[in-house]
């Protein structure tokens, strides 16, 4: 496989990153921050029968509807208050975290998509690979980051560890990372998160991108091919390595419910669970089988994501006992978190980041 312009793209990023590092840390002007939110702002709509709340006015993004400028790395991430205020709110809040929700960088499938246009790419999408005029090849089956891509992690890693960022969004507090099972998250993460001090990764099924029909969107196997099989075939596509053999750094836990997966892929999200706002039946953070037991030909529903949501949201308060988690995910899962705790849909960048304050506000019982 191809990847595009390495030279010209490390040079492009390395000064976006500069510009973006500049705007990060450009102060807020009081006036801006007493505007944006008050002590009334954070109270909860005790009417608002979500599980889950996110108190208005702390980040940009919350304007998606309104005059939000366009999706990027924004000043101070989006943050309309400084980020001590929003830590002691956090503090203050019971049972709430900050959810640091970050969209993988360019991959061959967002390149290609960009290049050929919507009407071409709609053809090639549900495809395995692409050759273009010149003959190279590229793979489209769970997409790898581009050298753009690449280069894009690596400008996040340097806002959060050289800039000092990843002290400021976490102020000091324990956190660990949490992962999207495709290459391109599990790539993204481990160049932009590297060096930093988390305490823990997980890698898990529930937030990958919306599921079915496009190629890009399903995952290989955590094991590889097994040797009788010449053609490399599991699951939609072809391929030589799994999981583990592609990222060894990471671990690949198989956490299926504590009932059986049933054989319709589709009631397979959420772990098999039919009500995601009840007790989890996993025992932690993990893949649900082997091979990609959610991929399907038809496109996942919004409506269907935001309960895959839901129930990633009930994982993360029942496994995750940190205050702060960062999120390795995708522009649709993001979307879909934002919808679960009553926020307006935002579609970020690649590696964008996008913070969350996320308060559970109906408790559940213990797993089972």
């Amino acid at each position: 496989m191809k990847h595009i312009g390495g030279m010209a793209a490390a040079a492009l990023l390395m000064s976006m990153a500069l510009v973006t590092l500049a705007h990060a840390a450009r102060p807020l002007e009081r006036s801006t921050i007493g505007k944006e939110i008050t002590q009334g702002s954070l109270s909860i709509d005790k009417h608002d029968k979500h599980p889950y709340h996110t108190p208005s006015g702390l980040f940009i993004q919350e304007r998606a509807s309104k005059q939000l400028p366009g999706p990027g790395q924004h000043f101070s991430f989006g943050a309309l208050v400084t980020w001590e205020r929003i830590h002691q709110i956090l503090d203050s809040l019971p049972d709430a975290k900050l959810v640091l929700l970050i969209r993988h960088g360019q991959a061959v499938s967002n390149y290609l998509s960009d290049v050929l246009g919507p009407d071409d790419w709609f053809k090639w999408e549900t495809k395995c690979g692409y050759t273009d005029a010149n003959g190279t090849s590229w793979g489209i089956f769970d997409a790898d980051l581009t050298d753009m891509g690449q280069a894009e992690a690596d400008a996040l890693n340097s806002m959060l560890k050289d800039a000092s960022w990843f002290d400021t969004l976490t102020a000091g507090k324990p956190a660990r990372a949490v992962v999207s099972p495709l290459s391109r998250c599990l790539e993204t993460a481990t160049i932009a998160l590297k060096d930093l001090p988390l305490v823990e990764y997980n890698i898990e099924e529930n937030v990958r991108e919306t599921l079915g029909e496009d190629t890009c969107d399903a995952r290989r196997a955590v094991s590889d091919p097994t040797a009788d099989d010449k053609e490399h075939l599991q699951g939609v596509c072809k391929f030589r390595l799994g999981l583990r053999s592609k990222f060894p750094q990471f671990s690949f836990n198989i956490t299926p419910p504590h009932h059986h997966m049933t054989e319709d892929p589709a009631s397979n999200v959420n772990g098999g669970d039919d009500d995601p706002t009840g007790p989890s039946r996993r025992e932690g953070f993990g893949l649900l089988t082997d091979k990609d037991p959610l991929w399907t030909e038809d496109r996942e529903t919004q409506g269907h994501q935001t309960k895959r949501a839901l129930s990633f949201l009930r994982d993360l308060w029942t496994f995750a006992p940190e205050k702060v988690v960062f999120v390795v995910t995708h522009s649709g899962f993001t979307r879909s978190v934002l919808l679960a705790v009553g926020r307006e849909p935002y579609r970020p960048q690649n590696t964008e980041l996008v913070p969350v304050l996320v308060q559970r506000v109906q408790s559940f019982p213990a797993a089972l």
